[in-house]
């Protein structure tokens, strides 16, 4: 008789403890995958860029895979480098927005406004890798590729769709400018310059590419073809994606100046302003240096 009911209070004290164990680990997951130490809010808007920024890494080791088998070149560049490079900015791009949008209050960042636009930018970066990966996988350009209608079609779609990824970035830009903590002096300025300048010159950089006469975002005569490792920039002509580039790690570089000022105690105010108004400048005379035709990193 004792047995038994020793047994029945050990079965159910045990069930008991499990449960509650399980509850505590339910409660801490998703904190441990979202919140990055507890650090990033366990919110919706939140999620929403920590998973794209997560889906986009895995779209890089797929395509980094795919770079070192297929061995195919188009235009001299191996076919899938460009969706490479997107998945990279992208995946930059998403962590960017997720960690600068903990400046402000959950209420602002699950609010209607951020929401949106959000979601929008969301669909608009799967849509755009999604196709530059498939365009890449055929073997044919994706962008500047009026082929065909269908194609014509899908070009001017990804111009919409790189707006609305330019938008959500400028929209958190002024949110922070609003509503964002005023703890940190530096960060807080460095997210609301690096946001707004770099989306409104990342934009302005943009449509001059896709509206320059020789459908491409080099000026001048390739004879060469010599370029910049890596990046991949002309070392011979004009190249309109060196200001692109600048303009739009403003968004990172900014924020991130910021925040090491604000932790060394110097005058992050003075400083990031500085900062900004030099990275301004050098994206404004290497944009007009590619315009007139000259390359930034001669042969």
């Amino acid at each position: 008789m004792l047995y038994t009911v020793l047994k029945s209070r050990l079965t159910e004290y045990s069930r008991t403890t499990l449960k509650r164990q399980f509850s505590s680990k339910q409660n801490q997951y998703p904190n441990l995958i979202f919140g990055i130490d507890n650090r990033l809010g366990n919110d919706h808007t939140t999620r929403l860029f920590l998973m794209s920024f997560l889906f986009l890494c895995a779209v890089t080791v797929v395509l980094l895979t795919g770079y070192y088998f297929d061995s195919r070149t188009l235009n001299g560049v191996p076919t899938l480098v460009k969706p490479l490079k997107f998945s990279l900015s992208l995946a930059m791009h998403f962590i960017t927005l997720a960690i600068l949008s903990q400046q402000l209050e959950p209420s602002r960042r699950t609010g209607i406004v951020l929401t949106l636009f959000a979601y929008i930018s969301v669909v608009s970066m799967l849509f755009e890798q999604i196709y530059i990966s498939i365009q890449a996988a055929r073997g044919v350009h994706s962008h500047y590729n009026t082929t065909t209608a269908f194609e014509s079609l899908m070009y001017n779609l990804m111009g919409v769709g790189a707006v609305n990824l330019v938008l959500v970035s400028f929209v958190l830009g002024v949110l922070i400018l609003k509503y964002g903590k005023k703890d940190n002096v530096g960060l807080r300025l460095g997210s609301v310059l690096g946001l707004t300048i770099g989306s409104v010159l990342t934009l302005y950089y943009a449509m001059t590419m896709a509206n320059i006469p020789t459908d491409s975002a080099l000026v001048g005569e390739v004879v060469n073809n010599v370029k910049v490792p890596i990046v991949g920039w002309s070392r011979e002509v004009g190249d309109l994606r060196i200001p692109h580039f600048i303009a739009t790690h403003m968004m990172q570089v900014l924020p991130l100046a910021g925040l090491i000022l604000d932790k060394l105690k110097y005058p992050s105010k003075l400083l990031v302003s500085l900062l900004t108004a030099g990275l301004v400048m050098l994206s404004v005379v290497s944009f007009e240096w590619a315009l007139a035709g000259k390359a930034v990193f001669s042969i």
